[in-house]
């Protein structure tokens, strides 16, 4: 009987480490998934980092380019500044030399009125114009 107790123990032992044989193997299958999926996550992030970097440059590159633009388009406003202002000096200056023009026609066009009317109340005569003709020679003298 102690044989057979002995028997039975040895096939329990037996029994035991064949299955704790079974749950390391399937441990050991698992730790190697594990270790595959590691390795896989582990290159996953090495490509993001490297696709960061790039970003990073990239986004340094445009940055570069933005203060490059900014200061083209601040250089440009005060260009464009200084044009209308000297667009706007021409206007003026051009529009009192119109005025000026204007008064000197003005004044040959009531010259050569005054001197048409003169010229034709010598020609016809004093009594061809009517008093209404003689006013208007005194408005235009007076002006």
């Amino acid at each position: 009987m102690a044989e057979v107790m002995s028997e039975d123990m040895g096939i329990r032992i037996l029994r035991a480490v064949e299955a704790l044989g079974t749950r390391m193997d399937r441990l050991e299958a698992r730790m190697d998934r594990m270790e595959a999926r590691m390795d896989q996550m582990e290159a996953r992030m090495n490509r993001m980092e490297a696709r960061m970097d790039q970003m990073e440059a990239r986004m340094n590159r445009m940055e570069a380019r933005m203060d490059k633009q900014e200061k083209w388009m601040e250089r440009l406003g005060g260009e464009f500044i200084g044009f209308r202002d000297d667009v706007r000096g021409d206007l003026r200056q051009w529009r009192g030399e119109v005025r000026d023009e204007l008064v000197r026609v003005n004044a040959r066009i009531n010259v050569t009125a005054e001197t048409v009317v003169l010229m034709a109340s010598v020609v016809r005569g004093p009594k061809a114009f009517s008093d209404d003709l003689e006013n208007h020679l005194r408005e235009i003298s007076a002006q």
